[in-house]
């Protein structure tokens, strides 16, 4: 279906491979590949809005009255957005609501839509040499960078970082031991984690690992395995999607190390952006890291359909509540 006064396309069923193979070079956005809808979001796409001038192509699942952009962590500009919200509203006349991740300030949509939710992913601008990069972090960082190397390398004068591509084994073997590093450092703080909240999340981590040929940045020491970051590479971006150490290094701030080195790896391997999702450990705004903003939007056909969504209503506000809960318990 084509809406030239739009400068649209919408096509239904099957997303063919050459479009979803177009997403890493239009938006350098881990979230808005092929392994990330079938890892993490597992939902196969069964349609496509593709605009010209500039071009986007918003791969979309459709099921009942909603349809669910997949695209994420994608820069695209309200007008833009516009124009794909209303052809799609024209060609599937029984969608009553399109949910979308944006990166603008949601009222310049200029459409009735409802914000579910405010998400901060961090992000670091890369130079172009891993020396800009050292030279870019404050005084302070840089201090602790050489003295933390130092400490590290004069009380364990075996250690060693390489890049590595692993094959399906190993790269499953290397999961297994972030997973048990992360649990028990979890468990240190006196928090639980999400690998024991959610039983399917190993899984579902190592699939986006295998699916989206992640490079491991690992640390030996005495030719252990000490630490382990997972970066991808999609476009001229990179993603750090998780690292973990083992505890028995903490005081000479492996986990701080590790990080560090695997962002001056990314630089070294021609990122312009390092993403750092949005968990907000503080460490990470001293490595450069800086938030910025995405609204998670639902965007309705007419005002009244908005008023009449009460399911999103009660979504929004059982969120709250446990995010006040969780709040008065860290306080606690």
């Amino acid at each position: 279906m084509t809406y030239p006064e739009l400068g649209a396309v919408v096509q239904l069923g099957p997303v063919p491979y050459e479009l979803l193979d177009e997403l890493p070079g239009l938006y350098s956005s881990l979230r808005s590949t092929r392994a990330w809808f079938a890892a993490i979001d597992q939902m196969i796409p069964n349609g496509a809005c593709i605009l010209s001038n500039p071009r986007h192509v918003l791969v979309f699942t459709l099921k009942n009255d909603t349809v669910k952009i997949l695209n994420k962590g994608f820069v695209i500009s309200s007008d833009d957005t516009r124009r794909a919200c209303q052809a799609i509203f024209a060609a599937l006349p029984e969608a009553r609501r399109i949910r979308i991740e944006v990166p603008f300030a949601p009222r310049e949509l200029l459409l009735p839509h409802r914000v579910l939710d405010v998400i901060y992913p961090l992000v670091i601008d890369l130079p172009d040499t891993v020396e800009g990069y050292y030279a870019s972090l404050g005084s302070r960082t840089r201090k602790n960078v050489r003295n933390f190397q130092n400490r590290l390398r004069s009380s364990y004068p075996d250690v060693k970082t390489e890049v590595q591509a692993p094959d399906p084994n190993d790269m499953r073997e290397l999961v297994e031991q972030f997973i048990t590093w992360n649990i028990r450092r979890m468990r240190a703080g006196g928090h639980v984690s999400s690998f024991e909240k959610d039983k399917t999340r190993r899984s579902t981590v190592t699939e986006l690992m295998l699916r989206g040929g992640a490079q491991a940045v690992t640390t030996t020491i005495d030719g252990r395995l000490a630490a382990v970051e997972f970066v991808h590479y999609v476009g001229n971006a990179a993603t750090i999607y998780a690292g973990a150490f083992d505890d028995q290094y903490a005081d000479v701030h492996l986990g701080f190390l590790s990080t560090y080195w695997a962002i001056c790896e990314t630089a070294r391997g021609g990122a312009r952006q390092c993403h750092l999702l949005w968990t907000g450990d503080y460490y990470k705004g001293r490595l450069g890291a800086h938030p910025s903003t995405a609204s998670q939007l639902s965007v309705f056909r007419t005002e009244a359909q908005r008023f009449w969504a009460f399911d999103e209503v009660r979504e929004i506000g059982w969120r709250r509540c446990k995010e006040k809960v969780r709040s008065l318990l860290r306080i606690g």
